[in-house]
């Protein structure tokens, strides 16, 4: 269980994973999350709040760089669904989007899900007796729970990838601001992609320096420009 209070539900490729005290249950979906949830609100009620991961399998990301005249909360929303639509072709109603809300001079770490589950996990939460808490992407919870263990010295590049059965996401910063994040379906050759990414991201953003690299679910072999630190925290 985590170290929080908290109850754990996971949402994996192909169940729920409930976590708590009284230790991990699974609950197939059959590709369709959203509607088994109600299933599982009986089991929910009472004891401690409950937060929800969602597997990046199920997310797109995107890094937004906020032109000059964008300004106002509606001009950050607008210009954050015209980003979705332009690179992964999706847009509301059937998404919902949502976006760093402290990062409005600095780019911003956005983040869409399919709006049918997000309605689901809301009505879930109004169910009697359940405590919704936090509903966060997997990537970003891992980012969020490693943060402090960072190498946040000046001009340095970090970068977190997780591998996660078949998908492979990964992000790169620099100066707590985000440079750019990749989510994919990866085959046998998982290293070689995540490995052109970071000679990609090196060879773009610190060329003569060294990037640290916290590697979940993967341990790549020695990588030019980076110093790979590995961490199994889920």
């Amino acid at each position: 269980m985590s170290r929080s209070a908290e109850r754990l539900l996971r949402l994996e490729s192909d169940a729920w994973l409930l976590r708590d005290a009284d230790g991990e249950r699974r609950q197939p979906h059959g590709g369709d999350p959203a509607a088994v949830l109600p299933a599982l609100g009986a089991s929910l009620r009472g004891g401690a709040r409950l937060k929800v991961v969602l597997g990046d399998g199920w997310l797109r990301y995107l890094v937004l760089r906020w032109p000059a005249g964008v300004r106002t909360a509606e001009e950050r929303q607008a210009f954050m669904l015209h980003r979705f639509r332009t690179v992964h072709d999706i847009a509301a109603p059937d998404w919902a989007f949502a976006a760093d809300r402290d990062a409005v001079r600095f780019p911003s770490l956005a983040c869409a899900a399919p709006a049918a589950l997000i309605t689901a996990i809301n009505m879930l939460g109004r169910a009697p007796g359940v405590r919704l808490g936090e509903v966060v992407g997997d990537f970003v919870d891992r980012y969020n729970r490693l943060q402090r263990s960072f190498d946040e010295a000046a001009g340095t590049l970090g970068a977190l990838a997780i591998l996660d059965g078949e998908r492979l996401t990964a992000g790169v910063w620099r100066d707590g601001a985000w440079l750019a994040v990749r989510s994919r379906a990866v085959g046998a050759d998982a290293m070689g992609d995540l490995a052109r990414m970071l000679e990609g991201w090196h060879t773009e953003h610190a060329p003569a320096g060294e990037g640290t690299l916290y590697a979940c679910g993967i341990a790549p072999a020695a990588l030019p420009g980076w110093r790979i630190v590995r961490t199994e925290e889920r």
